[in-house]
C-alpha cells in the first residue's frame, strides 16, 4: 500500500535532501573497509559500500551520522579511476575468466569478457589490457570489464617492457619504412667531403646524427679562436611532409631509449642506415660553422649551409676518454689528423665549459645508471656511468650548436621549436625569496642578499643564474632539492624565450633529428631560410604533443626501471643487504631514497624510523622529518640503508635506515663574501682537472 505513495517518497527525499553531502577521492585499506578523502577531510567506507566503488574513484556521497561517528555512503560516480588499464588473467574456482588489476591498491578481481579482436587462448597469469564496461554506482551492475589485446604471456621474460609500453599505449615496433627513398631536396648542396669529420659516440651505436670538424682560426700567424663545424644528419632530405614516416614520426616524437633496445622515431633503414653518419659514407647533412674566440665567446653568426659529408672515422667514447686521460696501455689514435681533431676539439671544450660556467650555467656531477641485460632480459649488473671527457666534447659542440640554432631561427625564421624553462614558477618566486633569506642571510649580508635574492631579480635570468652561481658552492644537495620544488617544468614554445635551466637567452635543438621531432621542424625552418622559402609556425598541436611524449617516455623509462630494479635486488634481501642512499623525499609515510650504488628507488616506512606515529611530525617547508620534535632528516641526506623487502608485483623496494651518514645541514649564516671566496678556489680546482660534467641531459635537450 505505500509502494506508490508519494508522500513518502517526497518524505524520503527530504530526508536525503537533508543530509550532507560531500565529493572526493575513495582511498581503500587492506582491509575490507575504505576512506572518502575530501578537500578538509576524510570519511570512513565501510566494507558493504566498499564494494560499490574502487580505489581512486572520485565519487558523491552521503553522510551518514550515527552519534559522533559518521560515514560515507557511495550514491554518485563523477570520474572512475579505471577506465583503460593493464591487467594480468585470472581464472576463478569455476573457471571463469577474471582480470586482477596491475594496481598496488587494487586487489579485488574483476569479471571479464574476451573482446572478439583477441585472438588468443588466455591462459593464467597473461598480460591484457582490459576496459571497465560496467561500474556498480554508474550502471547499477557489479564490475564488469572486456579485454581488448593481448600483451604478452605470464613468463615472458621481456613483459616489463612490453607490459609499459602497452600501458602507455606505446608501440613496440619501430615505424614502418617505405618501400624506397628519394633524395627529395632539389636545393644545391656544398661538397664537404674533403674536411676531416669525426663521428664520437658509444660503440654499439648505429643512428649516428652529428659528426665535427675543428680547425684553429688564426690572425697574423697567431691563433685568435675555433671554427667548429657542426654536421647533423638530414633525414628531411628523404621524408615528405605528407608521408605516412611524417605522420609517424610527428605522434611519436622521440626515439624511445630503453634498457636493452631502442624503438627509433624513424624507420631503422633511415635511422642505422641512409642517414647515419656513417664512416667513410658520403651523407647529406645540415651544416653549421661557428666560430669562438680562445675564451669560447661565440664571435661571429652562425652560418648554415646544405652539404654532403663524409665522416672519416667513427670514434668510441671510453676510448677517447682514456686517450685524453692517458691511461696505461690506452687506445691511440689510427691517424695523425684523428689524433689533431681530438686535441682541438679537447681544447675547445675546456674553453666552452668554462664559458658556461662563468656565463650560465653548469650542473652538479650525477652518473647515468645503465643496465646490463642478459640476453634473455635478466639485469646482470648496473653500472653508475659518469660523464667523461670525449661525452663533454660531444656534449659542448651541441649546447653551441643549439644556441646558435635559436639564435639563427629567431632572427632569420622568427620562429622555431624552442626549448625553454621560465624559472621559478610565479606562485613561488616568494616562498623562494623567503626561503634563501632564511637559509643564507645573516646580520652582515641582510641588506646585500635582500637586494640578490628580490622576486624581481630572481625572475630575471641573469638573477637566477647569479643565485645558482652562489648556491653552488655550499656543500650537499638540500638547497639545490628544495629549491627545485618551486621551479616551472620545461616547455616547447614557437617564439625565443630563455631556458632558466641551462643560464641562456635561447635554445634550439637541431641536432638529433634521427631521434627528435622537433629537430626535423627546426631543419625544414633552417632550409626554408637558406632557400627563401616562406616559414611556417609550428602548430601548437605540435608542441602540446612533444610535450605529452617528452612526458609518457620519461614514464616509460622509469616504470621499466622500476621492474628492473625489483628483479635485481630481489635475490639480495636474503643477504641483508646494505646501501649508501641520499633522501629525495620526505612524506608522512615516511621516505623516499636513492641507492647511489645502482639509482634504484627506495622507500623506507615511517614505522621503520620511529615507533610512535604521533611523535613524528613532517616539516612541509623544509621537506624534514622531527621525531620528538628534533629534526632527523632531510632531504639530500645520506643515509645507511638495509634492503628488506621487494614486491615485484608491485615494483617496490622496501628497507630501513641503518644510521645517517651525512647530513644536509647547511653551514648556515655564511657571508656572502665567503661564499665568493670557496666558490671561486672550487672553480680553479675544477678548471685544472677539467671534471665538471654536465648530467643534466634531459635540460639540455642532447639525450
Amino acid at each position: 500500500m505505500f509502494q506508490d505513495n508519494p508522500l513518502l517518497a517526497q518524505l524520503k527525499q527530504q530526508i536525503h535532501d537533508s543530509k550532507e553531502h560531500v565529493e572526493g577521492v575513495v582511498k581503500s585499506t587492506d582491509k575490507a573497509y575504505g576512506f572518502l578523502e575530501c578537500d578538509k577531510k576524510s570519511y570512513f567506507i565501510a566494507p558493504p559500500a566498499m564494494k560499490k566503488v574502487m580505489h581512486g574513484d572520485k565519487i558523491k556521497a552521503s553522510i551518514e551520522k550515527q552519534g559522533d561517528k559518521e560515514q560515507a555512503e557511495p550514491e554518485e560516480l563523477i570520474e572512475p579511476m579505471l577506465t583503460r588499464f593493464i591487467a594480468k588473467v585470472r581464472f576463478n574456482k569455476d573457471k571463469k575468466l577474471q582480470v586482477l588489476v596491475d594496481h598496488p591498491s587494487i586487489n579485488q578481481p574483476i569479471g571479464a569478457q574476451q573482446a572478439k579482436s583477441v585472438k588468443e587462448e588466455l591462459q593464467e597469469g597473461d598480460w591484457v589490457v582490459a576496459n571497465l564496461k560496467t561500474h556498480p554506482l554508474r550502471d547499477d551492475r557489479f564490475f564488469y570489464a572486456t579485454i581488448n589485446q593481448f600483451i604478452c604471456r605470464a613468463d615472458d621474460e621481456l613483459a616489463p617492457w612490453w607490459v609499459t609500453l602497452a600501458r602507455h599505449e606505446q608501440s613496440r615496433h619501430p615505424v614502418q619504412g617505405a618501400e624506397s627513398y628519394e633524395m627529395l631536396d632539389q636545393q644545391t648542396r656544398e661538397d664537404l667531403t674533403a674536411l676531416h669529420f669525426v663521428t664520437i659516440d658509444s660503440e654499439s651505436t648505429q643512428d649516428m646524427d652529428d659528426a665535427l670538424y675543428i680547425e684553429p682560426v688564426e690572425q697574423d700567424g697567431t691563433q685568435t679562436g675555433w671554427r667548429l663545424v657542426v654536421a647533423i644528419a638530414d633525414p628531411t632530405a628523404y621524408i615528405a611532409l605528407d608521408s605516412q614516416i611524417e605522420k609517424d614520426a610527428k605522434q611519436r616524437c622521440f626515439t624511445n631509449y630503453l634498457p636493452g633496445f631502442n624503438i627509433p622515431m624513424l624507420p631503422r633503414e633511415l635511422s642505422d642506415e641512409l642517414c647515419s653518419l656513417m664512416a667513410n659514407e658520403t651523407r647529406p647533412a645540415l651544416v653549421c660553422y661557428i666560430e669562438t674566440d680562445l675564451a669560447g665567446n661565440i664571435t661571429a653568426k652562425p652560418h648554415f649551409v646544405s652539404a654532403y659529408v663524409q665522416s672519416k672515422a667513427k670514434l668510441a667514447y671510453n676510448k677517447i676518454s682514456d686517450y685524453l686521460e692517458q691511461v696505461p696501455d690506452a687506445w691511440q689514435p689510427e691517424t695523425p689528423e684523428i689524433a689533431q681533431q681530438i686535441d682541438w676539439l679537447h681544447q675547445f671544450t675546456k674553453a666552452r665549459i668554462q664559458w658556461r660556467k662563468t656565463h650560465s650555467l653548469l650542473f652538479k656531477e650525477k652518473p647515468d645508471y645503465s643496465f646490463i641485460l642478459a640476453e634473455n632480459g635478466k639485469v646482470k649488473e648496473i653500472k653508475a656511468e659518469y660523464r667523461r671527457i670525449a661525452n663533454q666534447i660531444v656534449e659542448e659542440s651541441m649546447i653551441i650548436a643549439n644556441i646558435c640554432a635559436a639564435q639563427f631561427l629567431a632572427e632569420q625564421a622568427q620562429t622555431g621549436i624552442f626549448n625553454t624553462h621560465s624559472g621559478f614558477d610565479k606562485k613561488f618566486l616568494e616562498n623562494a625569496h623567503n626561503f634563501l633569506m632564511a637559509n643564507l642571510a645573516n646580520e652582515e649580508n641582510q641588506a646585500e642578499l635582500a637586494e640578490r635574492y628580490s622576486v624581481e631579480n630572481l625572475a630575471t635570468l641573469k638573477g637566477y643564474c647569479q643565485m645558482r652561481h652562489d648556491i653552488e658552492s655550499i656543500e650537499g644537495d638540500y638547497l639545490e632539492f628544495r629549491l627545485r620544488r618551486y621551479l616551472t617544468f620545461a616547455e616547447f614554445k614557437s617564439e625565443l624565450a630563455p631556458h632558466f635551466g641551462l643560464g641562456l637567452e635561447g635554445y634550439a635543438t637541431w641536432t638529433s633529428p634521427i631521434r627528435k621531432y622537433s629537430d626535423m621542424v627546426n631543419h625544414r625552418l633552417i632550409k626554408a631560410v637558406l632557400t627563401q622559402k616562406a616559414c611556417e609556425k609550428p602548430q601548437d598541436e605540435v608542441l602540446a604533443r612533444l610535450q605529452e611524449a617528452r612526458r609518457q617516455n620519461r614514464l616509460v623509462e622509469r616504470d621499466i626501471a622500476d621492474w628492473l630494479y625489483c628483479r635485481y635486488l630481489a635475490d639480495k634481501v636474503a643477504e641483508n643487504a646494505e646501501f649508501d642512499a641520499e633522501v629525495q623525499d620526505v612524506m608522512r609515510g615516511g621516505l623516499r631514497v636513492q641507492l647511489l650504488e645502482n639509482g634504484a628507488s627506495m622507500f623506507v616506512p615511517a614505522s621503520t624510523l620511529h615507533p610512535n606515529k604521533d611523535e613524528m611530525q613532517v616539516n612541509a617547508d623544509e621537506l624534514a622529518l622531527y621525531i620528538q620534535g628534533e629534526r632527523r632528516y632531510k632531504i639530500g641526506d645520506l643515509v645507511k640503508v638495509k634492503l628488506i623487502e621487494v614486491r615485484e608485483e608491485t615494483r617496490s623496494i622496501v628497507g630501513s635506515i641503518n644510521h645517517l651518514i651525512t647530513s644536509s645541514l647547511l653551514t648556515l649564516q655564511i657571508p656572502l663574501v665567503i661564499q665568493r671566496a670557496v666558490f671561486f678556489y672550487k672553480a680553479k680546482i675544477m678548471t685544472i682537472f677539467c671534471t665538471l660534467i654536465v648530467s643534466n641531459k634531459r635540460i639540455l635537450g642532447i639525450d
